[in-house]
């Protein structure tokens, strides 16, 4: 009865809508401080389309950059080197 409750409902599609995110997700370090999510965004988006770019407020270390699609996101990957305002980008999966 409980695996077919709304709220398990809900929550497997939030899982998997998660997933999917993470399919399309960067993980991007070594950038300077003080660099904006539009000035990453107009880096990746040579690779396809950004749907979102999310840095960590804290320290401004790292960002996880969403791209549209996957095919995207192993553009970015196959990259073996990635370099933002003199300053070389680390790129990882999610």
């Amino acid at each position: 009865e409980h695996l077919q409750g709304k709220k398990h409902r809900r929550f497997r599609i939030l899982r998997a809508e998660r997933r999917a995110q993470e399919q399309r997700s960067l993980f991007v370090s070594g950038f300077p401080r003080g660099t904006s999510g539009e000035e990453l965004t107009d880096y990746f988006k040579s690779y396809g389309d950004v749907a979102a770019v999310v840095m960590d407020k804290e320290k401004g270390a790292y960002a996880i950059v969403e791209l549209r699609d996957a095919a995207s996101r192993e553009r970015a990957l196959a990259e073996p080197r990635h370099s933002l305002a003199g300053h070389r980008l680390r790129v990882r999966p999610r």
